[in-house]
């Protein structure tokens, strides 16, 4: 039917399977095309998750063998002339073809519509997809993060699948769980220092207290001493600061002590490191546009001995832009992981995420409220997960997959 293969462009087409491949390729070319080769490839989902082969099928077009198969309109109206002139056709035989004609060219036309029809479909975002998306941007997730999980969302799910809305929900659902990293638990030999930085009024010197608090809290829960812990004052920009601080050392029995410059903290670590379990140093809030201020922090911060352990603290309400800002101005840092404050102040956490899941950054600590003897705990992902809004969540589902 067909000879030898042409010497033309070698083309592709992916699918789930050698069968989807050539389903493609039939609707596209009917019969006129040769497989080459056939292979698999793997793609990685959104942020690495997801990880999933596919069929790559490669093939070149044929061409036609005989003058009978050839589809330009003058060869065909030549061989019909000779063929009709050896039957004899009589008039009546002419005009009966010429009706077969219009037909053939109206289920051409037909035929070209629905194949312009599905590429025009591939094109267009499915309602389920365009539906997802706007419960994304109500969440507040950044536009990066939304276009990824679209992404995602059709190179995973068939046409057949994705009109199964509440399936497609349920799988972004996991896929944002997973994009959420929490920092795992570290034991640490004494004395664990612990440093916040970040932005002026989110909370530092209030989570300060917080972590002095769940220290000796979870201490006594477990039958343990007390620890001995001892928290530094190092803002110098902010008059109150060390005040606040002492008012909650005072209601913890914690002692604290004020830093204005590194050899305060020197002479202050070297005097209690031996006899002392935690430190805990609250520092000035600056604008993370501030880099010489920033940059004179870090430098009053590098006392030899200490190894600590710095947290960037950041509110729950920022900004996508804002957080992307305050996170990379505060990279000299190096910084282990973050704290999240003022979770209680707003209900979407889909900012958070978002910026986190794009920075490779970890979550330590969440705080609530202002109370310091509470309100502060480790991060969970089913809790960010339940609070997404206008998503309905499998509870048990999700406890069983991210749950402790």
């Amino acid at each position: 039917m067909y000879n030898d293969i042409q010497n033309g462009p070698e083309y592709k087409v992916i699918g789930k399977s050698v069968e989807d491949c050539r389903a493609q390729l039939f609707q596209k070319y009917g019969n006129n095309y040769q497989p080459v080769n056939i292979g698999t490839i793997t793609k990685e989902g959104f942020l690495g998750f997801g990880r999933k082969e596919y069929v790559e099928m490669k093939y070149i077009l044929r061409s036609p063998v005989n003058a009978a198969s050839k589809t330009s309109e003058d060869s065909f109206e030549k061989n019909k002339s000779e063929i009709l002139s050896k039957l004899g056709a009589s008039a009546d035989n002419t005009k009966q073809i010429a009706k077969l004609d219009a037909k053939i060219d109206a289920i051409s036309d037909l035929i070209e519509s629905k194949l312009n029809n599905i590429q025009t479909n591939t094109d267009t975002k499915h309602s389920n997809v365009i539906k997802i998306e706007e419960m994304l941007e109500e969440n507040e997730f950044s536009k990066e993060y939304i276009k990824n999980i679209s992404d995602k969302i059709k190179a995973e799910f068939s046409l057949e699948e994705i009109e199964n809305f509440e399936l497609v929900e349920k799988q972004v659902v996991d896929w944002i769980g997973e994009s959420i990293e929490i920092c795992p638990k570290k034991a640490h030999r004494p004395p664990h220092v612990i440093i916040l930085v970040g932005p002026t009024g989110i909370g530092k010197t209030t989570t300060i207290a917080k972590l002095a608090a769940q220290q000796l809290i979870g201490a006594r829960k477990e039958g343990l001493d007390d620890p001995v812990i001892r928290m530094i004052s190092a803002d110098v920009t902010r008059v109150a600061a060390e005040e606040q601080l002492r008012r909650y050392g005072e209601a913890l029995k914690v002692p604290v002590d004020k830093a204005e410059n590194s050899d305060d903290i020197k002479t202050i670590f070297r005097q209690c490191k031996d006899s002392t379990d935690v430190i805990l140093i609250d520092t000035s809030g600056y604008s993370p546009n501030d880099s010489e201020h920033i940059g004179r922090l870090k430098k009053n911060l590098a006392v030899d001995g200490l190894r600590p352990d710095v947290y960037l603290t950041i509110a729950a309400s920022t900004k996508c832009r804002d957080l992307r800002n305050i996170i990379q101005n505060y990279e000299p840092f190096a910084f282990n992981s973050v704290i999240i404050t003022k979770c209680d102040e707003t209900q979407q956490v889909g900012n958070v995420i978002s910026i986190l899941a794009e920075k490779h950054k970890s979550i330590s600590f969440v705080t609530y409220g202002q109370s310091p003897a509470k309100d502060i705990s480790r991060p969970k992902v089913v809790d960010f997960l339940i609070r997404l809004s206008g998503f309905k969540i499998d509870r048990v589902h999700i406890e069983d997959k991210f749950g402790e």
